[in-house]
């Protein structure tokens, strides 16, 4: 994992706001805004991507240079995820490596043309979506970038060998990530928002080797 450069709360918000702006064609340009009117549009308007310590966190950019720093990230678990087989029910196949891909691989769930529900996660895997990422294949860059934060008390303890938690991008990353392992595509370093909370037990940011290397809690 290497350290780009730093970040903060408020490019995230930013950056997060864009991106829905982007998606829903609608302007978006938001340089000229006032960073506390973006946050307090952020609380009203999309309260789920947010984590109580994140305006106090840590933030970066960081690069996911290796396919394996990936797989370790800890995926979503809610009854969607389970029901969909995406999930284990507990312990560390919760993690994106060892469950995620496998259950989607062995269901069948990215070539099923009736995965076409109206709810969140399904959306992410209906047919058109996937073929769409695979025909574009975008970079996780800039806009695509993804968004990690660090773990809560559950999430360690339900998954004592994940690193971090996906807190955006879940979808785009499933997608991508079985069509390197499965499909044979090239695995392209992945940039990320990185938040980090003291209060969840990081370590504070260490190099190895150069400035630019973070190692993961």
């Amino acid at each position: 994992m290497r350290l780009l450069r730093p970040s903060g709360f408020d490019e995230f918000v930013r950056w997060y706001l864009c991106r829905e702006r982007t998606k829903r064609g609608k302007m978006a340009d938001l340089d000229g805004v006032a960073a506390d009117v973006l946050a307090k549009e952020m609380r009203q308007f999309h309260p789920a991507k947010l984590r109580p310590w994140f305006e106090r966190g840590r933030w970066n950019i960081i690069s996911l240079d290796g396919m394996q720093e990936a797989m370790t990230l800890v995926c979503v678990d809610s009854w969607e995820t389970r029901r969909n087989r995406l999930v284990q029910e507990s312990g560390p196949n919760n993690r994106l490596a060892r469950s995620v891909i496998a259950a989607a691989r062995e269901s069948g769930y990215f070539d099923n043309p009736d995965a076409g529900a109206s709810n969140s996660v399904e959306r992410h895997y209906r047919r058109d979506h996937i073929q769409a990422f695979r025909q574009n294949w975008p970079e996780f860059r800039g806009q695509e970038r993804l968004v990690l934060c660090s773990l809560n008390a559950d999430e360690k303890r339900q998954n004592p060998a994940g690193t971090y938690y996906l807190h955006d991008g879940f979808g785009r990353l499933l997608a991508y990530l079985y069509g390197i392992a499965y499909e044979g595509r090239p695995y392209s370093p992945i940039e990320a928002f990185l938040a980090e909370s003291d209060s969840c037990g990081h370590p504070p940011i260490r190099t190895l080797g150069t400035p630019e290397t973070i190692m993961p809690p």
